[in-house]
């Protein structure tokens, strides 16, 4: 059978139901929740992090106030926050997009936001040059969505289901094709529309590609200038990496605001009550928070030179601004004049997500090499697999992790020790039976051997290397915990560098090789993860599609 959408209110009413029917704690726990009347516990974005380092800490600890900071990808938090994690007296987005699916129930109390950053098309200054962007005020969003489509220059996106700035900018776009101006917010009859459905498939279609974060994204497309020649992100972003650019003196980057349908983040901060005699310290402290951030000249200063624009401006005008973070040579214009897109209701944000990974985004071919050498086994690596496998193959989980198959999708699992030896299990499409079964296949084997990770290396790229229909994509996902043999390495590399096709290289445990892996990831144009929950890691490789 095919897998249904599910709706906001179906995903929502599955996730409280679990949370409720027990009174154990929520096995999402992230190491204990701080009880203290001085202790404030914030669940933040990961685009929060040079705020929180910079500002929020120091102001913390001048007040005595214990401040424990855990910072999360955008999905992380709304799964969170809908299922009543009880870990975190307030939850810190970077946009009302997740924020609105996470809070469908309305706990979120005193939300306000923070600051904003504009969501900009940014490229190499020599890239923006030659598509005449560089110097203008007045890039029109549909100057950019030509020069996307007519495959003028290599842009990239993040994963819109799994961070805010493509959630942000896929918005943009959706306005735009329904024809909205920025007061006016998408509804699910455009969304259903045919000029919204064609138009945001063909800008989808034309990423080069999709990381699965924004700070990926960043750190990959300063890695990859022959690869990545532009990019949605935020404003601020790049402010940030263009002060390291230059003061490395590399050139920098230049940005345009896509006129008609710009797209903002207003950073939310709300608190989350616990219902008992804790809170009120805790909405204090909170709210001492959002003041000092909101109205202290210190602390708007500093917010300033991180390139935040005040959320108490007018609209996004500057007074006076620094130049020399706000620089006019990089394109970032301090007085903007226009209003930003009103974001939808969480219903049809939560049918448009759903929609880009089962309709909007190019199919994907995707080989996962998994490690299921007899380490795997002692270090509890292989546990990690199985748990692992149901979150991104079994297709009720996928969806509330926003990564279910396309219909199109192609997905082999094959596991290696010394040589190949389980799979490969080949799924075309995204049958729940039949995925379902590669997560029994991985649930059934049992680690042992050695570990040659190149031979299953060399097999994946012998079969992406044929010509692929549906203009489908190609993805190699390795996970390991060891050094691999190295017989059969330059017949991998050939194969995968024939295939042309980006290698997420994920290294788990203490004694994997990263230069192995490190290789892997720059011969091909892929990523080094280092990540010792492998459910994670292997939901941030499935976010690459």
């Amino acid at each position: 059978m095919r897998f249904k959408e599910f709706t906001a209110v179906a995903l929502v009413a599955v996730v409280l139901m679990s949370a409720c029917s027990s009174d154990k704690p929520s096995p999402e726990k992230t190491g204990g929740y701080d009880a203290s009347p001085k202790a404030l516990n914030i669940i933040a974005g990961t685009e929060q992090e040079t705020v929180a380092n910079t500002i929020v800490k120091p102001w913390c600890q001048r007040k005595g106030y214990q401040c424990n900071i855990t910072l999360k990808g955008s999905v992380d938090q709304a799964r969170l926050l809908a299922a009543g994690n009880n870990d975190y007296d307030a939850y810190w987005f970077a946009s009302s997009v997740f924020a609105q699916i996470g809070d469908t129930g309305g706990k979120l109390q005193d939300t306000k936001t923070m600051f904003l950053t504009p969501v900009v098309f940014a490229g190499w200054q020599s890239e923006m040059q030659k598509l005449g962007f560089a110097g203008r005020t007045d890039v029109a969003i549909g100057d950019i969505l030509t020069a996307v489509e007519s495959g003028q220059t290599k842009v990239w996106v993040t994963n819109p289901t799994q961070s805010n700035s493509g959630a942000t900018a896929l918005f943009g776009f959706m306005n735009y094709f329904a024809g909205n101006g920025p007061g006016k917010a998408l509804t699910q009859e455009q969304l259903d529309s045919a000029p919204v459905e064609d138009g945001i498939t063909r800008f989808i279609k034309a990423m080069s590609q999709t990381p699965p974060s924004t700070g990926t994204l960043m750190s990959q497309c300063v890695e990859q200038p022959g690869e990545c020649r532009t990019m949605f992100t935020y404003e601020d972003l790049v402010i940030e990496k263009n002060q390291e650019l230059v003061k490395a003196g590399k050139e920098p980057l230049v940005v345009a605001y896509p006129r008609g349908s710009l797209a903002i983040s207003d950073s939310p901060l709300g608190f989350y009550p616990h219902n008992n005699g804790g809170d009120a310290a805790k909405k204090q402290i909170l709210s001492e928070l959002q003041d000092y951030l909101l109205k202290d000249k210190a602390a708007q200063t500093e917010l300033l030179k991180l390139g935040r624009r005040p959320a108490t401006s007018v609209g996004l005008t500057l007074d006076n601004p620094d130049t020399a973070v706000f620089n006019p040579a990089w394109g970032i214009q301090a007085t903007i004049n226009e209003q930003g897109i009103q974001y939808p209701s969480a219903p049809v944000i939560q049918a448009a997500l759903d929609r880009y990974q089962t309709r909007y985004r190019r199919p994907v071919n995707t080989y996962y090499c998994l490690d299921g050498s007899g380490s795997m086994n002692g270090n509890g690596g292989w546990n990690g697999v199985k748990a692992a496998a149901h979150q991104v193959f079994d297709q009720d989980q996928a969806a509330v992790n926003f990564l279910q198959s396309h219909p199109k999708d192609i997905t082999t699992v094959t596991i290696f020790n010394s040589g190949v030896t389980a799979g490969p299990w080949t799924v075309s499409g995204n049958d729940a039976n039949a995925l379902h079964g590669i997560t029994n296949n991985i649930n059934g084997y049992s680690p042992g051997g050695g570990t040659d990770m190149y031979t299953c290396l060399k097999e994946a790229g012998d079969l992406l290397s044929k010509p692929q229909t549906d203009d489908r994509k190609g993805l190699v996902v390795l996970m390991t915990d060891g050094r691999s043999e190295t017989g059969h390495r330059s017949e991998a590399l050939s194969a995968l560098r024939a295939a042309k096709v980006p290698v997420v290289a994920i290294a788990f445990g203490s004694e994997p090789d990263a230069s192995q892996l490190k290789e892997l990831a720059s011969a091909t144009g892929g990523t080094y993860v280092q990540q010792n929950d492998l459910v994670a890691a292997l939901r941030q490789a499935a976010g690459y599609k």
